[in-house]
């Protein structure tokens, strides 16, 4: 089957993407810094109206927004959900990802951010994936698009998991990298109190 020219630019687009993401997660140790870049790069590439990144707030263990493009500061503050709760509490609590086709039509779906009020004007597509490390989750990524058919939203969830994973394989390298230099410090501390006691 001859391969269209539509379909084309998507893989184009999606690698494009894929580029950019993966050079914005090697600009920095800390990645809370390069959230709000890699949402803005997907919501470039795609046709994402809104995009969050969700983590579990380990005091608490609810689950907040730390990073989000097409959020108000009010907006993101209000998005704050308890395991289980709405769509993104499910996908952080069973670990698999969700598509809400229409956000209308899914009791699940809360709008607890109020960001979606106005739904007469445009009906919401909603996509939401784990971010895991190995077996836990950490965190989710979530994007908002206006309806798309059952395939664009499938390509999308492709996309997106890809994305979720190297999200977590960057989460996973800096870990390694500040247990790394923690080790190190705490040699060089014993090396010196080694060369007092001797000296």
């Amino acid at each position: 089957m001859a391969t269209t020219e539509p379909s084309i630019r998507r893989e184009l687009s999606e690698l494009s993407l894929l580029f950019e993401v993966s050079q914005i997660l090697d600009r920095s140790i800390d990645l809370r810094d390069e959230m709000g870049p890699v949402l803005s790069a997907i919501a470039r590439h795609t046709g994402m109206v809104r995009g969050t990144l969700t983590l579990v707030d380990r005091e608490t263990g609810e689950f907040f927004i730390e990073a989000a493009h097409g959020l108000s500061p009010d907006e993101q503050e209000r998005g704050r959900y308890k395991s289980g709760e709405g769509v993104t509490g499910r996908v952080m609590e069973t670990g698999r990802p969700m598509v809400v086709p229409k956000v209308s039509e899914e009791p699940l779906f809360l709008n607890r951010t109020r960001a979606r009020n106005d739904l007469a004007k445009e009906e919401i597509s909603f996509l939401c994936v784990p971010i895991k490390m190995g077996s836990k989750v950490i965190g989710a990524l979530s994007i908002d698009r206006l309806f798309a058919d059952t395939e664009e939203l499938d390509e999308d969830l492709r996309l997106l998991t890809i994305i979720a994973s190297m999200i977590a394989n960057a989460v996973h390298l800096r870990q390694e990298a500040i247990e790394e230099q923690r080790r190190l410090l705490e040699e060089n501390s014993r090396l010196q109190n080694e060369l007092r006691d001797r000296f």
